[in-house]
């Protein structure tokens, strides 16, 4: 199989195999094929909004009494200790 990079993969290769983390472009490419198949699964924007609903019913009531303070204030509390 004949396979043509571009200048730009050509030294992507060449930095791997100069700062050690492969030895030869064969051990690159073993390591680039695990990596497709370990993938998880891509964005799925129906889990997403559904998580993003479920953040929502959670938040929903939830109130941060401040107690004049700022945010930055509040947020540094545990750092004056």
């Amino acid at each position: 199989m004949t396979i043509t990079l571009t200048p730009d993969q050509e030294r992507a290769i060449q930095r791997a195999i100069k700062t050690g983390v492969v030895r030869d472009v064969d051990e690159f490419i073993e390591g680039a094929l695990a990596a497709l198949t370990h993938q998880g699964p891509g964005f799925d924007k129906k889990r997403a909004t559904a998580a993003a609903a479920r953040i929502r019913e959670l938040r929903r009531g939830v109130r941060l009494d401040l107690r004049g303070m700022s945010i930055r204030d509040f947020a540094h509390i545990g750092h004056r200790y």
